[in-house]
């Protein structure tokens, strides 16, 4: 693709082609606006890793690489049966004006089911051994697009060339492909991958003195315990000067009964659990970042990870239950997994454990493997006989027994929960269908009334012309007629002026001549009263509710970390940004006025998380925390309720 023609794909979404696009997928290639956002995030990061150009962290040239990418063109990959002359498919992209719904769909046909993507014709044995060479082949040059529709097609980053005895990261780092190695790496390559000299690509960068190479990839290796430390304490390992993990020595308390399940499980089961893990700590870590921006506020969240079609459904059910920690447990959750991991890769001279917790950072230097024992030691070792090992046998069979027993009962209880949300979502399903019918009998009433009416005044016009045609002199008594037929018509309609005021009577009419007079006057008065939201300084009022939208955010991050303070000055912030809002108003009504009166509850329901948080009372931290959560919920809905009846009236 030119140059001059690629250039106009710069801040631009690839799914609808919106111009303020501040997100990109990295394993798409491509930039989003924050509903399209939305939209990936809904699909899950084995779809769609989502990042925000800003405010996210993007480690060594990965955003270079993703602009290359979407500059280039990268998004007609996954566009390409659309692209092509003479398509049958007949599917229309998508505009940025195109409601959220015609988005989603679109996406996820795009991105989910790759209904349009690009496909190569291969042979059902050799498709795998033909991308992996021609992929070998490709990240020595720096043709980036050929390797990313290669990835794209299925190609594996991981694959081994048995005549070049390497892997296509190797190679990428042996022409020091600075590119070409980010795409390997978003795309799930192994820095640790060895090759036919055993060296893995962080070993060969460092054999050929490319510092900054040698980094990046042995950053890449210790990304997720990376990803653990720095969301615990907001810091990483040096790993220039050998320290590979960071453990912070204060501020968290390890569970004993967390840590000895973690203990007993085995590598492949703490590896699933980890992966997991870290999903939903990206899952946090973008939530916020997602809930700092000001155009995500009408969008809605991802409550907890996305289901993964290649996973069971045990595996998703427990993977969507991690949303359900709170903050403090959560990070307790990571430290214990941290300080197991350490212990999994790590150990000291004759099987001696240290206490992790007085450790936080292991040098390199530290041994890796356990010492083998003489003959004296075993010689000293007790219960060697064959019935203690019978014995041990036995007690470790019965220990199996009852993990096994445990394991199903949290299983069980797993199922009724989930058979109980079944049926609560099906009891909100029936109220929900109730309601609408009730909406619609009342809409039909409505309608009715109101043909009623207008057949009836248009009766009463036509009599009432009739008969002034007729007799000209008699006009006095053809009025008090006409005003007695109108009190008997509109005594007989009885309809309400709306649905919500009461179908009893209307009350007795005034003289004809005053309900003449007064429609006169009406009709001269301007078409456009003044009503509540026609405030002259507009734009201050506007501002108030974005000031108050902001305050709101903040206030829901402060109260994920009590331990920090800032709650109650948070709530305060929200109590004088809606006084401001109510002094801009031309006056002050019953929803300002709930407004007040929900913000004066937030201070000291504030006080009270922090102070349940500091006695460790998790049953009164749980209830204060779901208060304020309530509170600026409705603070949200009732700012969002202005703002769009000023904007319908303005």
């Amino acid at each position: 693709m030119p140059r001059a023609k690629s250039r106009n794909n710069v801040d631009m979404c690839g799914d609808c082609g919106a111009l303020d696009a501040s997100w990109a997928s990295i394993n798409k290639g491509i930039l989003l606006c924050t509903e399209c956002c939305s939209v990936h995030r809904s699909l899950g990061r084995q779809i769609s890793q989502v990042k925000h150009l800003v405010k996210s962290h993007w480690p060594g040239y990965q955003l270079q690489m993703l602009q290359a990418l979407n500059n280039n063109g990268a998004n007609n990959i996954w566009e390409h049966s659309l692209l092509e002359n003479g398509s049958k498919l007949l599917k229309r992209k998508p505009t940025a004006k195109d409601p959220l719904n015609v988005k989603q769909e679109f996406i996820k046909a795009k991105h989910e089911q790759l209904a349009y993507a690009f496909r190569d014709n291969y042979e059902t044995g050799s498709a795998e051994n033909e991308l992996g060479k021609q992929l070998h082949a490709s990240v020595r040059t720096s043709n980036l697009e050929a390797s990313f529709r290669l990835l794209a097609s299925g190609a594996d980053p991981n694959y081994f060339h048995d005549e070049k005895g390497n892997t296509p990261l190797h190679v990428a780092v042996k022409n020091q492909q600075r590119f070409q190695i980010e795409l390997l790496l978003a795309f799930g390559a192994d820095p640790s991958y060895p090759d036919a000299r055993r060296s893995a690509p962080f070993d060969l960068a460092k054999e050929l003195a490319w510092k900054d190479l040698a980094k990046r990839l042995q950053e890449a290796q210790y990304d997720v315990t990376d990803t653990f430390s720095n969301y615990l304490c907001m810091k990483k390992p040096d790993h220039g000067a050998g320290i590979h993990f960071l453990i912070p020595p204060i501020g968290f308390k390890s569970n004993p009964t967390s840590l000895a399940k973690l203990q007993k499980l085995s590598n492949n089961v703490f590896e699933e659990l980890v992966m997991d893990v870290y999903d939903e700590v990206d899952r946090r870590e973008t939530e916020a970042i997602w809930l700092g921006c000001a155009d995500t506020t009408q969008l809605s969240e991802i409550p907890f990870l996305p289901v993964d079609s290649t996973l069971s459904s045990t595996r998703n059910q427990g993977r969507q239950k991690l949303a359900r920690f709170t903050t403090p447990d959560f990070k307790s959750l990571v430290y214990d997994i941290l300080i197991d991991t350490q212990r999994r890769q790590l150990r000291t001279v004759k099987g001696f454990m240290p206490n992790l917790r007085e450790y936080s950072q292991v040098p390199d230097e530290d041994p890796v493997y356990d010492s083998v024992a003489s003959d004296d030691d075993y010689e000293l070792v007790p219960g060697s006989e064959d019935g203690d090992v019978h014995d041990k046998s036995k007690e470790l069979d019965t220990m199996e027994l009852e993990n096994a027993k445990k394991r199903r009962q949290i299983v069980a209880e797993l199922t009724d929960q989930l058979r109980s949300s079944d049926n609560t979502i099906t009891e909100l399903k029936g109220e929900v269908s109730q309601l609408r019918k009730c909406l619609k009998t009342l809409q039909n009433e409505n309608f009715e009334l109101k043909s009623q009416l207008s057949l009836q005044n248009k009766n009463f016009t036509n009599h009432n012309n009739g008969d002034c045609l007729d007799n000209n002199n008699d006009e006095t008594d053809l009025r008090q007629k006409d005003e007695t037929d109108l009190r008997q018509k509109v005594n007989k309609v009885q309809r309400p002026t709306s649905m919500f005021e009461p179908r009893e009577g209307l009350g007795k009419l005034s003289n004809w001549h005053n309900i003449k007079q007064q429609n006169k006057l009406n009709n001269n008065q301007p078409k456009n009263p003044h009503n509540f939201y026609d405030c002259d300084d507009r734009k201050k009022v506007l501002e108030c509710t974005e000031q108050i939208t902001r305050s709101i955010q903040n206030l829901c991050k402060s109260i994920q970390e009590p331990e920090r303070g800032e709650c109650p000055e948070q709530a305060v912030e929200v109590k004088l940004s809606i006084v401001k809002l109510s002094s801009n108003l031309p006056e002050n009504s019953d929803l300002i006025r709930k407004m007040i009166e929900l913000a004066n509850r937030l201070e000291p329901e504030c006080a009270e998380l922090q102070l349940s948080k500091m006695n460790n009372d998790n049953s009164a931290f749980d209830v204060h925390y779901n208060r304020i959560r309530e509170v600026a919920f409705h603070l949200a809905k009732f700012t969002k309720e202005i703002v769009t009846k000023y904007s319908t009236n303005a």
